[in-house]
C-alpha cells in the first residue's frame, strides 16, 4: 500500500466529502466522508466500503458534505498520486451517460491497464476456526487449516455463501490485501558530485578513488553505470557520501522500449504544396483564435492517399507545442503509431512525447499516463484509447484516418474514438483535425454542413501520382480457380523481376478459411460458436499434403481442435480445406514465385516485437513480398512498392451491414494507396466478382465524391446515420428458446414505450438472431433502435432499460452499443 504522499492537503476541522466511482455496475456516484487523517485528492484511487464489500474507487470531486448522510468513511488510499485532474470528471460523465455505462466501470476502463492496483478479497482462519473440532470441520474449513497461516483467495472457493455464513459464525475472517504488482516506478540512484568537495580533501581507498575520478566531472549518472565498472560501486559510494563528496538522489525512472518505433524511410519534405500550405494556414489561423479568444474550431483534411496529411499535422503540432499547450494524435492502428513515433521523436525532444496503447507493458502505460497526468510530457501519441489521455492544456488533438472503424470499441465500454476526441475538443477548447483520404459519411456531411471545415489535398507532392487500378474480373474462371488469377500471378512476376516491391492484401488470415466436408456438403464448425474453423499451420504448402502440424481455430472464442481424417458428421474420408487465407498465401508466394514473403497479420504481429520486424524488415527491402490483412493496408510508405494485389474484395461486400459498401470502398481505397508513392509508378489489381458495384467501380477511379453521392442517397432513404441515431441492444444467453421469447418481450415493451412518447422517426426493429447467431456458448438476439436524433433515441433508452435491466433473468446478458458499427 501507497504511503500518503507529501503533497496532500493537510487534515482540517471541517468534514469534508469525496464523490467516489466504485469498481461496480452501479450507476451513479456514491459520496464518502473522508476520515480527518486522510488528504484526499481528485484523482486518487481509493478504497470504500460498498454494500457488504470493500472496493477499489476514484474520487471525482472533493467538498463540503452535500447533506447530513450519514456517510460512510473512506477506509484508505490505494494510489497517493492523482491518476487525473478535475477536467476529467466531466470526460468521465459524458462517456457514461452517452454510452450507458455505469460510471465506476466506466472510468476503470478509460484508465489504461497496469495504472491501478486491484483490490483481493482473502480467507483466514480466526482463533475460533483454528480451534474448531476436527471431525467437524467443512470442506472449506479443513482447507483453511491444512494451509494456515496462508490466507486463501475468496475467488478460490467454489462455494462463496458458505464462506460468508462462517464469517457469521466467527470460524473464518474476510480481508483485503492490494495487489499492485509492476504498478509501481522503478527506482535508481543517481550519483553526483557536490557543489563545494570538504576541506581537507578526506583521505580516499584505491577504489574510492578510482570511483570520484569518474564521478567529479560527470553529470547525474546512474549506479548501475558504475556498477559495470566496479561491482561494489554502492559500498564505495555511501563511502563517498560519508565524506560529503557526493550527492546519491533516488529517481523514478520511466519504463519504457527505446527500440519500440519502426524506423522507415520518408520522403524529404522541402516545400509544401499549395493545398499543404492553404490547409497550414488556415490551421494556424484556428490554433491562433483559440489561443487568443477560447473559440475552437474542427477541420476535416481530406487529401488523396500519399498527398501529405502527416507533414500538416507535425507543423500543426510543432506551433500548438510553441505555444505552450499539449497535443493528442491517434492513430487507428497499433502498427501505423511504430512509425508515427520514429517520426514524433525526430522533430521533436524525446522526452515531451508519451505513447499509450495496449501492445505497451503494464508498467510503460502506467509511467506513460502518469507523466502526462504531472505535464512532464505534452504530446500523447497512440491508438484507440489514448484519447482519453490526460494531456495537460490540450490546444490540438488529431484524428488520423477518422473513418477507421477501428476507432469503435466493440466490447466493454464501446465508445468511438473519433467522437470522443471532438468533444473533448469543444469542451477544452482544443482544434480538431480530423485526416481521411476516404472520410466517414458522417464526417464529409459535416463538412457539408459547415460543421466542419472542408480542407483538400488534392495531389501527391513531387513526382508521385495515385496508381492506376484495374478491376480483375473472375467470374468467367474455373471453379478450382487459383488464388491469384493468371494476370496478376504475371504482374506479380514483372514486378520482382525489375526489383521492386509487392503487397497482396488478403483480409482473411489462416490456411483455410472453409473445412468442408465433400461428400455429404456440411462445415466443420465450431462448437461453442456459430462460425466456421479456420485452418492454421506451421507453414506448410500445399495443405493436403500433411495435418500434422495443422490446427482448426475458431476466430471467436479461441477453441481449437485437431483436423479430422473423416467427417465427424458422415464418416467420410472426403474432407477438404477450401479457401484461402495469408498463411495459404504466404506460402504460395514463396514456394511458386520463389520470392521472399513476410506475413501481417493478427497471428504475426501478436508476437513480441513482430510487428516492428515485420514493418522495418519490408520497408528495409528484405524482403520482396508483403502479405497482409487490413493491417498491412493503412499509412504505411513504402518506396519501392508498386503493386498492390487484392486477392478477394468481394469479402466484406455482402455483410448484413448498413456499412459494407462504405467499408470495402475505404479499405479498398487505402491498400491501394500503398502503391507508388514515390517517383515509381503503382498499379493495383482488385480480383472481384463483382465489378460492377459502385464502391469498387468508385475504389479504381479514386472517385470519393462518386462514391459518397451514391451511398448518401441509400442512408437518406433508410435514415440510417448520418440522419439518423441507432443504438444496438444485444441479449446473449445459454438457451436460444428462452433468449428469443425475452428478446419478443423486450421489444414489445419498447414499441408500447415509443408509441407513447410519440417521437417522429423513432423506430425499434427486431428482434432478430445476431449475424453470428452463437458465440463462446451463448446464443445471441439483437434488437436496433432508430432515431432522427440523440434526444429522442435517448428518450426512449432512458425509459426502457432500466426497468428491463432490472428484470432480467439470471445468466443472462445485455449489452447496449450506442452508435454501433458493426452489427455481427
Amino acid at each position: 500500500m501507497e504511503t500518503q504522499a507529501p503533497f496532500m492537503s493537510a487534515p482540517t476541522a471541517e468534514p469534508l466529502t469525496a464523490d467516489v466511482a466504485v469498481d461496480s455496475p452501479a450507476p451513479n456516484l456514491y459520496t464518502y466522508l473522508i476520515p480527518p487523517e486522510l488528504g484526499i485528492k481528485v484523482g486518487q484511487m481509493v478504497q470504500a466500503p460498498f454494500g457488504g464489500r470493500e472496493l477499489s474507487g476514484y474520487v471525482m470531486s472533493v467538498g463540503p458534505p452535500p447533506g447530513q448522510g450519514p456517510y460512510k468513511n473512506i477506509r484508505t488510499i490505494l494510489k497517493a498520486e492523482p491518476l487525473f485532474g478535475p477536467e476529467f470528471l466531466g470526460l468521465a460523465r459524458f462517456v457514461s451517460r452517452y454510452y450507458i455505462y455505469p460510471i465506476g466501470l466506466c472510468v476503470k476502463e478509460i484508465l489504461p491497464g497496469g495504472l491501478t492496483p486491484k483490490l483481493q478479497a482473502v480467507v483466514e482462519l480466526t482463533e475460533a476456526g483454528r480451534l474448531a473440532p476436527t471431525p467437524t470441520l467443512d470442506e472449506p474449513l479443513k482447507t483453511l487449516k491444512d494451509l494456515y497461516p496462508v490466507k486463501v483467495p475468496l475467488k478460490s472457493f467454489k462455494e462463496r455463501n458458505r464462506i460468508y455464513q462462517l464469517q457469521r459464525d466467527g470460524l473464518v475472517a474476510i480481508d483485503w490485501i492490494i495487489e499492485t504488482k509492476g504498478l509501481d516506478y522503478t527506482y535508481e540512484w543517481y550519483l553526483s558530485p557536490v557543489t563545494q568537495p570538504p576541506e581537507p580533501f578526506p583521505r580516499l581507498g584505491p577504489k574510492a578513488k578510482v570511483l570520484w575520478s569518474l564521478i567529479a566531472n560527470a553529470p547525474p549518472t546512474p549506479l548501475s553505470h558504475y556498477r559495470r565498472i566496479m561491482p561494489d560501486a554502492m559500498i564505495k559510494a555511501k563511502a563517498l557520501v560519508e565524506k560529503g563528496l557526493i550527492k546519491m538522489e533516488k529517481k523514478a525512472l520511466t519504463r519504457d522500449d527505446p527500440n519500440r518505433a519502426v524506423t522507415l524511410p520518408t520522403a524529404p519534405v522541402i516545400n509544401l504544396t499549395p493545398d499543404q500550405q492553404i490547409a497550414l494556414t488556415a490551421i494556424e489561423a484556428g490554433l491562433e483564435e483559440a489561443r487568443r479568444d477560447g473559440r475552437t474550431r474542427g477541420f476535416l483534411l481530406f487529401g488523396v492517399t500519399g498527398s501529405g496529411k502527416t507533414e500538416v499535422y507535425l507543423r500543426a503540432a510543432a506551433q500548438t507545442l510553441a505555444a505552450g499547450r499539449g497535443v493528442l494524435w491517434l492513430a487507428p492502428e497499433i502498427a501505423l503509431t511504430l512509425g508515427l513515433e520514429g517520426r514524433l521523436k525526430e522533430k521533436f525532444p524525446e522526452e515531451i512525447v508519451s505513447v499509450l496503447h495496449s501492445a505497451l507493458t503494464p508498467g510503460q502505460r502506467h509511467d506513460h499516463w502518469l507523466r502526462l497526468a504531472r505535464g512532464e510530457s505534452r504530446l500523447a501519441l497512440g491508438a484507440r484509447s489514448a484519447v482519453f489521455a490526460p494531456v495537460n492544456n490540450l490546444g490540438l488533438i488529431i484524428v488520423d484516418e477518422e473513418h477507421d472503424w477501428a476507432y469503435k470499441q466493440e466490447d466493454g465500454l464501446r465508445y468511438h474514438g473519433r467522437d470522443i476526441a471532438a468533444w473533448r475538443a469543444r469542451e477544452q477548447g482544443a482544434i480538431l483535425i480530423l485526416g481521411s483520404a476516404t472520410p466517414s459519411l458522417e464526417s464529409y456531411k459535416a463538412a457539408e454542413d459547415g460543421r466542419l471545415t472542408l480542407l483538400r489535398l488534392t495531389s501527391r507532392p513531387g513526382q508521385s501520382i495515385l496508381p492506376t487500378v484495374t478491376l480483375l474480373d473472375r467470374r468467367q474462371e474455373s471453379k478450382r480457380r487459383p488464388p491469384l488469377a493468371p494476370v496478376l500471378a504475371e504482374n506479380l512476376r514483372q514486378t520482382l523481376a525489375r526489383g521492386e516491391q509487392a503487397l497482396l492484401f488478403l483480409n482473411r488470415r489462416g490456411l483455410s478459411s472453409l473445412p468442408m466436408c465433400l461428400a455429404c456438403g456440411k462445415t466443420l464448425h465450431c462448437p461453442h460458436c456459430s462460425l466456421a474453423l479456420t485452418l492454421h499451420g506451421a507453414n506448410e504448402f500445399p495443405v493436403d499434403d500433411t495435418l500434422a502440424d495443422q490446427t482448426l481455430v475458431c476466430h471467436g472464442c479461441g477453441h481449437k481442435a485437431y483436423p479430422p481424417k473423416v467427417c465427424p458428421v458422415c464418416s467420410s474420408p472426403l474432407v477438404r480445406y477450401l479457401g484461402v487465407g495469408t498463411e495459404k498465401l504466404y506460402n504460395l508466394v514463396e514456394k511458386d514465385f520463389q520470392a521472399k514473403a513476410l506475413k501481417l497479420d493478427a497471428d504475426s504481429a501478436s508476437q513480441r516485437g513482430g510487428l516492428k520486424k515485420i514493418l522495418e524488415s519490408f520497408g528495409q527491402r528484405q524482403a520482396d513480398v508483403l502479405v497482409g490483412t487490413q493491417m498491412a493496408a493503412k499509412g504505411h510508405d513504402f518506396p519501392f512498392l508498386t503493386l498492390v494485389g487484392v486477392v478477394e474484395a468481394d469479402l466484406g461486400l455482402n455483410a448484413p451491414d448498413f456499412r459494407a459498401a462504405e467499408r470495402t470502398f475505404q479499405l479498398l481505397s487505402q491498400v491501394a494507396g500503398r502503391a507508388g508513392r514515390r517517383e515509381r509508378p503503382g498499379q493495383v489489381i482488385i480480383q472481384t466478382a463483382n465489378p460492377e458495384h459502385y464502391a469498387l467501380v468508385a475504389a479504381r477511379d479514386h472517385d470519393y465524391e462518386g462514391f459518397y453521392r451514391e451511398e448518401i442517397g441509400y442512408r437518406q432513404e433508410l435514415g440510417y446515420p448520418p440522419f439518423g441515431r441507432m443504438a444496438l441492444i444485444r441479449l446473449a444467453g445459454p438457451e436460444e428458446k428462452p433468449l428469443e421469447n425475452l428478446a419478443e418481450t423486450a421489444a414489445k415493451i419498447a414499441r408500447n414505450l415509443a408509441s407513447r412518447l410519440n417521437i417522429p422517426g423513432l423506430e425499434i426493429m427486431g428482434p432478430a438472431p445476431a449475424p453470428v447467431a452463437k458465440l463462446r456458448a451463448r446464443y445471441r438476439f439483437q434488437i436496433m433502435v432508430r432515431a432522427n436524433d440523440h434526444d429522442g433515441r435517448r428518450q426512449l433508452l432512458d425509459s426502457w432499460l432500466p426497468r428491463f435491466r432490472k428484470s432480467l433473468p439470471e445468466g443472462i446478458i445485455m449489452t447496449v452499443d450506442v452508435d454501433p458499427y458493426s452489427v455481427m
